[in-house]
């Protein structure tokens, strides 16, 4: 089976990587995504497992079309029935880039038509359309004359891992921040620093990756569980192949803020996931914060001016710079931030640099020798 896993600009490696690891068969990786094939279990161990994709898909139907007409035909025309009965709600993500259509919601409304006309014709009664908890969620994606429609197997998104029950402005996604942690190289075998820890999603991320818990332990519901070919009894298999208790990992998380609003938001998301004396939390501004150990690695997500005033984000940056030189030597400090040129005012050794994004917003994430 033909799957595809999506992800954030900039995370393809990361997930790459992931899916090797797990023994993904023929993988390929694309812009913003990773394609692969495996089996229905493999596809149930993959939305269990994967910490850097955003969904799963499962690729059902491709063609090429030269009108609206002939675009609603092939989708009407398709056989549904092993995916979609009248019983089921449906919806339909879909992202179009043609021509052929200029509004992409019509898009979308046309192959919902077609389905709909299909099942109809078939069962003299019609599915329901649900955008909000569907039992089915379609992916769409149109390029000029070529459409590809895929079932979303995740849904909702992976990133909705279930432990976030706080938070506040500019969280950043859980999924872009297992995958930065993954592009640092960091693999539990070092002390991990979170010293703009928000709600504390850096953090419990790190833990999850060192732990070797999978990503979804705190949630049970996956698109396919609706799918007409749901096997129960081999989702079970798998899942009792990979689930791991919480423990202890090899070395320390420290979690701070100096906001005392977020320590709260924090601590709550914390105490949920039952990892909070796993996790080290302090409320601390971090120019007057000291190392706990010799060495260790450093994510930082400092505020946005964009997201956050900073009313002097230059002088922040060198006075960041100076901190991490003069306390954290033998540290690594991972950044990441809008402002590509005042991070270099930093002013360390820089290991590697990264284009990604946090939402739409165009970032750098960069890695310095303390």
């Amino acid at each position: 089976m033909k799957l595809l896993a999506k992800t954030f600009y900039g995370l393809e490696p990361a997930l790459e990587s992931e899916l090797k690891a797990l023994g993904a068969r023929n993988v390929k990786k694309i812009n913003r995504g990773v394609e692969f094939e495996g089996d229905k279990g493999f596809m149930y161990k993959c939305n269990l497992s994967l910490r850097t994709a955003l969904e799963v898909l499962v690729p059902i139907h491709r063609f090429k079309f030269d009108t609206q007409a002939q675009y609603y035909s092939r989708i009407y025309e398709f056989d549904w029935s092993p995916y979609l009965d009248y019983t089921k709600t449906f919806a339909i993500n879909f992202n179009v880039f043609s021509k052929i259509f200029t509004h992409s919601q019509y898009a979308a409304l046309v192959c919902k038509d077609g389905i709909v006309d299909n099942l109809k014709q078939k069962h003299q009664k019609r599915p329901n359309v649900d955008t909000k908890n569907p039992d089915v969620r379609i992916d769409l994606h149109i390029h000029e004359n070529k459409c590809d429609i895929s079932l979303d197997s995740s849904w909702p998104s992976l990133f909705k891992r279930g432990y976030r029950k706080a938070s506040f402005d500019s969280p950043i996604n859980e999924v872009l921040a297992a995958g930065l942690i993954d592009l640092t190289g960091w693999s539990g075998d070092q002390d991990f620093y979170d010293p703009f820890c928000g709600s504390g999603t850096f953090s419990t991320e790190a833990y999850i990756k060192s732990a070797g818990i999978h990503p979804q332990y705190w949630r049970g519901n996956f698109g396919f569980m609706h799918w007409n070919d749901y096997d129960p009894s081999l989702y079970t298999k798998i899942l009792k192949k990979i689930v791991k208790p919480i423990t202890d990992t090899n070395h320390q998380i420290f979690a701070s803020d100096m906001e005392q609003y977020s320590m709260d938001a924090c601590k709550i998301n914390m105490r949920y996931a039952k990892i909070s004396r796993r996790i080290q939390t302090t409320k601390v501004n971090f120019f007057q914060s000291k190392p706990k150990s010799k060495s260790g690695l450093i994510m930082m997500n400092p505020p946005y001016d964009i997201r956050i005033p900073l009313a002097d984000t230059a002088g922040f940056y060198r006075d960041l710079g100076n901190k991490l030189h003069d306390d954290y030597k033998g540290f690594q400090a991972w950044i990441i931030s809008p402002y590509s040129d005042l991070v270099e005012k930093v002013n360390l050794k820089k290991i590697k640099s990264y284009k990604v994004f946090n939402g739409s917003i165009e970032c750098k994430f960069i890695g310095f020798e303390c």
